[in-house]
């Protein structure tokens, strides 16, 4: 079950849950950062991402949780 209000949170949610790089769905795109300290999303064709705590978004475990793991957007 994907946690997450709306479309990136669930893609970062289910990201950090596998071990892949990153996934796509819906027109979005869920990737690592360099340092995997952070998963980015962004909507194809796009250039603003939303940035969310890897450690944060690791331990949610409410569609709550995984909004208050959102960083910035940027």
């Amino acid at each position: 079950m994907s946690l997450g209000d709306d479309t990136p949170d669930k893609l970062a949610y289910d990201l950090a849950q596998t071990n892949f790089d990153a996934v796509e769905r819906d027109g979005y795109r869920a990737e690592w950062s360099d340092d995997d300290s952070a998963v980015e999303v962004f909507e194809v064709g796009t250039d603003e991402r939303v940035a969310y705590n890897a450690e944060d978004l690791l331990r949610a475990e409410s569609d709550v949780e995984v909004r208050n793991a959102r960083d910035a957007t940027f």
